[in-house]
């Protein structure tokens, strides 16, 4: 990732027109989403009609229900039902399907706006679920068994079983879905599997020091890099796909962490909750700045087109916003509830945050950096959920 470039004083003609163009490619990316795959039609909604990425998708964490929240006028417009309290819901953008487990051998993929639930059998429990990059696929991952289902959610029937791994850290696809790489619980490589045929191709050495326990694999928007994140926080090695190896390492504490890119994947948010900050790195500054931050984040995000980010705290119950044009903390906003983790609009110009205890979701306007709506939930909140939103492209 470049940290390099760019200059600290900014012409006001400079701003004047940045805004200006960040203005316009929002307004684009509302017609047309998020570059790689287009808007998907729907043709007979069942809350409502329109586009999927017009709702917010916000699981109970209680009951069987699915909130889905209209964000054109910041309202509940219905419900999905589903046969069991889900433990984790993931939403493809391109199939308008939901996918949802209770962590047993089987999951649920529904169609969002209409369509019976398939409630499909897998040959190993559902810990984790892991949607691929282009909603096509999901991994059903038993990570202590080592074990992943793929599911094709087109023809909503398994294409894979792969059995005989380690206990897995973590798992990601890559860009185009046709692989997946996984680390396992005290490696300090990459395995490469085809995502295909499930056949284990081969062993990526990671440029991370000997006994370094690779913990979290991130891929950065629009390229081919992962951020190879060490096991309870610390330096980061950024990986090539396609050379597969190892080509930077971003310098963090131990303790900090995970690192969140932002949408366009120019910004490099890093929280720190012991020592309660925020090092933001740039492509458009020299060197990372370290902001104030908080301890107990739930959730790191960015907005308007990456001029915003977003740092939500429940041992502070705040949401911390800052400038990542400068960068500085602009203000912090006291919530009423715990936060839990949120989405930001596929057009980057809300963030919409769960909050339990009480059950609410808040209305976070980018460009003005305010609350702009409260939404009472039915019950308490798991998630938000939007397909396709800023920086998750699926």
């Amino acid at each position: 990732m470049k940290v390099a470039g760019g200059r600290h004083g900014i012409p006001t003609l400079l701003t004047l027109l940045t805004t200006l163009l960040r203005a316009a490619v929002v307004r684009l990316n509302a017609i047309v989403g998020c570059g790689v795959i287009g808007l998907v039609p729907i043709a007979q909604a069942g809350p409502a009609t329109g586009y999927i990425e017009r709702y917010v998708f916000v699981p109970s964490a209680v009951s069987p229900i699915v909130t889905l929240i209209d964000t054109d006028t910041d309202q509940i417009s219905g419900t999905l039902q589903l046969e069991y309290v889900p433990g984790q819901v993931e939403v493809s953008r391109e199939l308008t399907k939901l996918i949802a487990t209770e962590g047993r051998s089987a999951m649920t993929v529904l169609g969002v706006f209409g369509g019976p639930p398939n409630q499909i059998a897998l040959p190993n429990a559902a810990q984790r679920l892991v949607l691929g990059a282009r909603g096509r696929v999901v991994a059903a991952i038993d990570p202590t068994a080592g074990a992943i289902a793929l599911v094709d959610l087109v023809s909503e029937r398994v294409t894979a079983s792969i059995t005989g791994l380690p206990p897995l850290r973590d798992v990601i696809f890559g860009n185009d879905d046709s692989t997946i790489y996984v680390v396992a619980k005290g490696g300090g490589g990459i395995g490469v599997i085809d995502a295909v045929t499930g056949r284990q191709l081969r062993q990526i050495v990671a440029g991370a020091p000997p006994g370094t326990d690779i913990g979290t694999l991130t891929r950065l928007p629009g390229d081919r890099r992962l951020l190879l994140q060490p096991q309870g926080g610390g330096s980061i090695d950024v990986l090539d796909l396609g050379l597969e190896r190892t080509i930077d390492r971003i310098d963090v504490t131990v303790g900090a962490g995970p690192a969140v890119p932002s949408g366009t994947g120019t910004v490099l948010m890093i929280p720190d909750g012991l020592r309660q900050t925020l090092v933001v790195r740039s492509e458009h500054f020299p060197a990372p700045v370290t902001l104030r931050g908080a301890a107990g984040v739930t959730g790191t995000y960015s907005a308007w087109l990456d001029s915003v980010g977003f740092v939500a705290s429940a041992a502070r119950r705040q949401l911390l916003v800052y400038d990542l044009d400068r960068p500085a903390l602009a203000k912090e906003i006291t919530l009423p509830g715990v936060p839990v983790r949120g989405a930001v609009t596929v057009d980057s110009r809300k963030l919409y945050l769960p909050l339990s205890d009480p059950p609410k979701l808040l209305v976070v306007d980018g460009k003005t950096q305010q609350v702009v709506a409260t939404i009472d939930l039915p019950s308490q909140p798991l998630v938000a959920i939007v397909a396709g939103g800023w920086g998750v492209c699926h």
